[in-house]
């Protein structure tokens, strides 16, 4: 592994300042002291070492939260190749040098998720468990932090009951910590929460989800980004439990904290509207369900791409508003839209698959 200052250095009190602001969600103000890290990257050169990785993981994590993944790939694999050219080298010369590796290889596996490539996230999240759990500890933050992101991979996939040992590993490595971490805590019940919802175990899921929600509350403030993400998980099991006003209040109030944040066209704006569409359509406000639904896929389209499996659920539940109001023929071409992408970027037997076959049988019977 590539050596280099680690504690002190000038690189590391820009990165640790950046994702202050990016804890925040003042993401320009991250970006900008990241970029006065780039620069000082480039001066450095080869030497910029570990605190350069350090940096540019930070970075990717930012770009991330802009939308930004093709830079974020850049910019992750520029922080494995100054780690160890990409690979997993036995013998590190220290611990600091190894957490680093494991932090980019996640972040980079998270970027293989997003675009679908689910078995590359999956093998390359195995790498780091192993190796993380080998050299650092079973009740190591890398090991939490790497089992908790493999079960996200695992539910991706429809491989729930791996995903939920994965989530268990980590809690129970988690649990085990001296000083116990709110926000790690928050994150798993967070993703425990979620893994219910797909097992169709809404009212399991439901005090998980709350639990997270307060714990995130407590540990980082009501108004963090974070929050908002729970609360659009806990709206789903509200919505799907029958408790319609709950999942509105929360979907309301994520959508809220996202445009604070982010902006009116960011990617979790767009994935709340998606939420509160669906909801206003098992309402029966067809006019509201259809503005949200079309607002979500101009954003969703335009941060994630046209052949994007979000792009294909929200097309499809898109296409049923439509249908529902009269409009047959232009709900058909939406749902045949949303089937042909979903069967593409999603696995034989994953639920969105399964009920865009379904609409699509519905359609082939007679008016």
């Amino acid at each position: 592994m590539t050596g280099g200052p680690l504690p002190g250095s000038g690189l590391l009190a820009l990165r640790d300042q950046a994702l202050d602001a990016l804890d925040r969600g003042d993401m320009w103000a991250a970006l900008a002291l990241a970029d006065a890290g780039m620069t000082a990257i480039e001066a450095a050169g080869p030497d910029g070492g570990a605190d350069a990785a350090a940096l540019l993981i930070a970075r990717a994590e930012i770009e991330e939260d802009l939308d930004r993944f093709g830079d974020a790939a850049v910019t992750i694999a520029a922080a494995i190749a100054l780690l160890a050219g990409g690979t997993a080298p036995d013998g590190a010369e220290d611990d600091d040098l190894l957490v680093l590796w494991c932090q980019a290889q996640e972040r980079l596996a998270g970027l293989e998720r997003t675009s679908g490539d689910l078995e590359s996230a999956a093998a390359r999240l195995r790498m780091v468990l192993d190796r993380a759990a080998r050299e650092l500890g079973e009740t190591s933050r890398p090991v939490v932090s790497a089992a908790n992101a493999l079960g996200v991979a695992y539910k991706s996939a429809s491989d729930f009951d791996a995903a939920q040992a994965c989530y268990e590993r980590a809690m129970v490595a988690a649990g085990r910590w001296a000083e116990p971490d709110p926000l790690v805590m928050a994150g798993l019940l967070h993703n425990l929460g979620g893994l219910a919802h797909s097992r169709g175990d809404f009212s399991g899921g439901i005090p998980l989800a709350e639990r997270g929600v307060e714990l995130r509350a407590e540990a980082a403030g009501e108004d963090h980004p974070d929050v908002a993400r729970d609360l659009n998980a806990l709206g789903a099991l509200y919505q799907l439990a029958g408790r319609q006003e709950d999942a509105a209040g929360a979907y309301d109030r994520a959508l809220a904290l996202f445009e604070s944040c982010y902006g009116p066209d960011h990617f979790e704006v767009g994935m709340t509207c998606a939420n509160l569409s669906v909801l206003a359509g098992d309402r029966g406000r067809g006019r509201e369900a259809e503005a949200l639904g079309r607002r979500s896929l101009r954003i969703l389209e335009s941060v994630l791409g046209p052949e994007d499996a979000e792009v294909g659920l929200t097309l499809l539940n898109l296409g049923a508003v439509v249908a529902r109001e009269g409009r047959r023929a232009e709900g058909a071409e939406l749902i045949i839209r949303a089937a042909a992408i979903l069967t593409a970027r999603l696995p034989a037997g994953h639920p969105h698959r399964a009920a865009a076959d379904r609409a699509v049988r519905y359609l082939d019977r007679p008016s």
